[in-house]
């Protein structure tokens, strides 16, 4: 299916069984001593596992403690980290994969040296850079824990002399002979993402008039020196590279793409055996997702490509790439190697799977950024979909392993938590009834998967790890009294889902004001939908007979040329829901205005993504007013207030989406029945996505 991806290649000496790499992503699960323990090897062991080529590690501090970001980077700058560092190597060399260690020092951004009241150290004396360019979008707990994480206060800074230069090329050469004796195959380094290379490369921060300022040949100066003392320290055979910034998005003077090709021919006459292509922006606000996160799919392709044109050492590439779009990178001579990150975070099974023609078996990423928020916090990584990950040590042999005794187990509702509940506690070896009031499975996350396409992914996966395993499904069940005693569970998972209580606002019983649940009922045209003109029915009719209904991949698409809402929306409420469905929403050429009474929208939403979608949102002219409490509804009049007074704006349709709350009722009638009852998902308390999931996972495993 991908045999260009699955190809054999190599850097150098370094031998690789296939073309997908894993990106260097911060996970924060080293000790606060920098030393490598068992949790670190297991995660990076499993993804071994998974049939990975390469694994380049996270940012790992050449210096410790200087230049880290955090106390928890991994550190390699005496022999005393050497135990835990060769134990990685062997461990990932066991399952046939190659590592490598990603080198840093991370210059103006060494939150640790701040916090240890260290200078830090920079090429030039910054001048003035600018922030984001909008609202920041975090809540007062969010710019506490980052300020604390980032040290409390203001850096020292020094500009660096000939003589700190030498150090860093010194410190780092010896980094590399120490991670090839530790047994590593190999050393990235990281020249990118704001870090000391990437300043000296950058025009946007060197203001140097010695030699190593100026001309870009004088700014790599320090990156090929180093370049050239790691390739010497470690026998001029082990295979050394660097990761460059093609790109400083958003950076006035920044990096640009003819710098970054100049820059990695000369890295390359340097000794570099590959070139690694990311790119850069403003780490707070939407830039985050711009570079070195990137939200559109393969954003850094066409910078690779250009990378490449100059090169003839390899080049790998990051960004948002799908296995099929990889292989054809690779195909068409664009890119040589393939990185994923967020993707073998959610899946670190996914070239094995990729290899045995078993794509749909992939667990999906759907890109909801939970991961790349924790660094921002100091805090170990996790996943919404994975709950596996960052407790490998703990989980990853138990979650999969038949269990016993066995347990006959009910699962009451088909949503996330309920199938991934059933997953789990089937893949163990229980015998598993799942039974789901609707006509088909998904629940809450159908009407996701309809405003945000990688929750489709999400739902097409358990859908289909549901069909694959053997778990009886009975679909339009309402489970009572009489349901328990038939099928005789020894427990029942209760994934009922919440409720919804509509705010009391005066005209909010209209027949134009709608909910979640309503939009739901009308778009896959369920039993209850509101009432539709006759035209609407007709259409939502031909929906249902053609299928569109059922697939919300082929009912979004359907939604583009037909949707049953007015041309200005007002959305009453900023959380998740309400932010997803303006997005929806705009992308059907809606005029919306989205009313939350809290001071910032979408709170739910880990930080990046918020950051991304509020700045999409606002680009489209949606309006979103903050602090704003709706009064009352009077035809196409909706009045509210805020601070400054009362306002009103005109509405066709009005989509409610507040009032979530847990489904305590639910509950109490299934536990009714005598047989014991494990409450999950947004029925015990919302907490969408990642609470489905996680609960759900937690519930079977504890079985």
């Amino acid at each position: 299916m991908v045999p260009d991806l699955l190809s054999a290649t190599r850097i150098g000496s370094l031998e690789l069984r296939n073309r997908i790499a894993m990106a260097p992503m911060g996970v924060e699960l080293a000790e606060a001593d920098g030393v490598v323990r068992e949790p670190l090897v297991r995660y990076y062991e499993e993804r071994a596992r998974g049939g990975l080529g390469l694994i380049i590690t996270e940012n790992t501090a050449a210096m410790y403690p200087r230049g880290a970001n955090s106390a928890h980077e991994i550190a390699v700058s005496s022999d005393d980290y050497l135990p835990g560092l060769s134990t990685l190597a062997e461990r990932v060399h066991r399952h046939g994969a190659k590592i490598a260690i990603q080198l840093a020092h991370h210059g103006k951004v060494g939150r640790l040296d701040t916090l240890q009241g260290r200078e830090i150290v920079m090429p030039s004396l910054p001048r003035e850079q600018g922030g984001p360019t909008g609202p920041l979008d975090l809540s007062r707990e969010e710019m506490g824990l980052m300020a604390r994480a980032a040290g409390g206060g203001p850096p020292k800074i020094r500009v660096a002399t000939v003589d700190d230069i030498a150090e860093l090329v010194e410190g780092f050469a010896s980094a590399a002979e120490r991670a090839q004796r530790a047994g590593f195959d190999g050393v990235e380094l990281h020249a990118a993402h704001g870090y000391i290379f990437s300043e000296f490369l950058s025009p946007a921060w060197n203001f140097r008039e010695d030699e190593y300022g100026g001309a870009v040949e004088n700014r790599a100066r320090f990156l090929c020196e180093t370049l050239r003392a790691c390739k010497d320290r470690t026998g001029g055979g082990f295979p050394v590279w660097c990761r460059l910034d093609a790109k400083e998005f958003g950076t006035p003077g920044g990096i640009q793409l003819e710098d970054a090709k100049r820059t990695a021919e000369l890295a390359q006459e340097a000794g570099a055996d590959a070139i690694s292509v990311s790119a850069y922006a403003n780490p707070l606000g939407a830039g985050f997702t711009e570079g070195p996160i990137v939200h559109h799919e393969a954003g850094f392709a066409e910078l690779a490509a250009g990378i490449k044109s100059r090169v003839s050492v390899p080049v790998i590439v990051a960004g948002r790439i799908e296995p099929e779009v990889g292989d054809r990178l690779v195909r068409e001579g664009r890119a040589d190697l393939i990185a994923m990150g967020r993707k073998l975070l959610a899946d670190p099974e996914l070239p094995a799977k990729l290899a045995e023609g078993r794509p749909e078996a992939i667990r999906p990423c759907i890109y909801c950024y939970v991961c790349v928020a924790q660094p921002f916090f100091d805090r170990r990584v996790k996943c919404a979909v994975n709950p596996v990950l960052g407790r490998e040590d703990e989980l990853a042999d138990t979650a999969c392993s038949p269990t016993s005794p066995k347990r006959r187990v009910l699962v009451v509702g088909g949503g996330p938590a309920g199938m991934e509940a059933a997953r789990v506690a089937a893949t163990r070896g229980h015998e598993v009834v799942l039974c789901e009031k609707e006509s088909q499975l998904g629940g809450t996350l159908r009407i996701a998967a309809l405003s945000y396409p990688p929750n489709g992914e999400l739902l097409r996966f358990l859908e289909g790890q549901v069909r694959a395993l053997p778990i009886e499904v009975r679909l339009g069940t309402e489970v009572d009294e009489a349901t328990i005693r038939e099928v005789a569970p020894e427990v029942v998972i209760a994934a009922v889902g919440a409720t919804r209580e509509r705010p009391a606002i005066p005209g909010g019983d209209s027949a134009h004001v709608l909910d979640g649940d309503d939009l739901r009922r009308i778009l896959s045209g369920e039993p209850g939908a509101p009432a539709l003109p006759p035209l609407a029915r007709a259409a939502i009719g031909v929906g249902r007979a053609l299928g569109l209904t059922r697939d919300p991949a082929r009912l979004r698409a359907a939604s583009r040329l037909y949707m049953p809402v007015g041309r200005r929306v007002a959305i009453v409420g900023g959380g998740l829901v309400g932010i997803e469905l303006g997005e929806f929403l705009v992308a059907r050429r809606r005029a919306v205005t989205v009313l939350e009474e809290g001071p910032v929208m979408a709170l739910e939403m880990a930080h990046p993504r918020r950051w991304r979608v509020l700045h999409e949102l606002r680009e489209a002219g949606v309006q979103l007013l903050e602090g704003a409490r709706v009064l009352a509804i009077d035809g196409p009049v909706l009045r509210y207030e805020t601070k400054d007074g009362e306002a009103e704006i005109q509405a066709d349709t009005v989509v409610i989406a507040t009032g979530l709350q847990g489904n305590p009722a639910g509950i109490a009638r299934l536990e009714a029945a005598g047989v014991p009852v494990r409450a999950v998902g947004d029925g015990s308390g919302v907490g969408y996505i990642e609470g489905a999931i996680h609960e759900g996972f937690r519930a079977a495993l504890e079985l």
